[in-house]
């Protein structure tokens, strides 16, 4: 079975008394790069303008200040892609898979181990080489399925997820007498 991860934050507040973390995913780091580059980009653009216009304008010019003081909205739009990242988690239980989002207000799904069908994952070449791809969870809930896009470690989350059913269902067995 897998090593029991310590629950924090949010995430603690979710769990039962005797509910254990087995995994914790993210989507993977690319999709952070994808979606933080265009605004470190712009920053850093705003950054070298300002110093271009500082360096050739009077001193009583403060265009520079200006344009500097508006590089803060990309570096805030930096920082917001980078938080909503580090808040979209994939949780392994072993009762139960979570999907959780958001930064201030929070969007918790819940997948129960029990109502597991089956699992599919999808892993592109470039998603087998850098280990991301997409895992799509069927169920016997009214949800019917979740799809965790360009999760980290797919086929190990997979793994986990299998063993955590299997094990669920071994001390459900065990309970009932056989």
């Amino acid at each position: 079975m897998a090593k029991v991860i310590r629950a924090t934050g949010y995430l603690k507040k979710l769990l039962t008394g005797d509910e254990r973390v087995l995994f914790v995913a993210r989507r993977h780091w690319l999709v952070r790069i994808f979606k933080t580059f265009w605004w470190a980009l712009t920053f850093v653009l705003m950054v070298a303008g300002a110093a271009y216009v500082y360096t050739r304008s009077p001193a009583d010019d403060l265009r520079w200040a200006w344009i500097a003081g508006a590089a803060l909205v990309p570096l805030g739009g930096w920082i917001w892609e980078h938080l909503v990242w580090r808040n979209q988690m994939y949780v392994m239980t072993d009762w139960r898979v979570l999907q959780m989002d958001g930064v201030l207000a929070k969007t918790v799904a819940d997948t129960m181990l029990e109502k597991l069908n089956d699992v599919k994952t999808e892993q592109s070449l470039l998603g087998r080489i850098f280990n991301y791809g997409d895992i799509l969870i069927l169920t016997a809930s009214e949800q019917g399925a979740n799809t965790f896009k360009t999760i980290a470690g797919p086929l190990r989350f997979k793994r986990t997820m299998l063993e955590a059913k299997e094990a669920l269902e071994e001390q459900r067995d065990a309970g009932h007498g056989g």
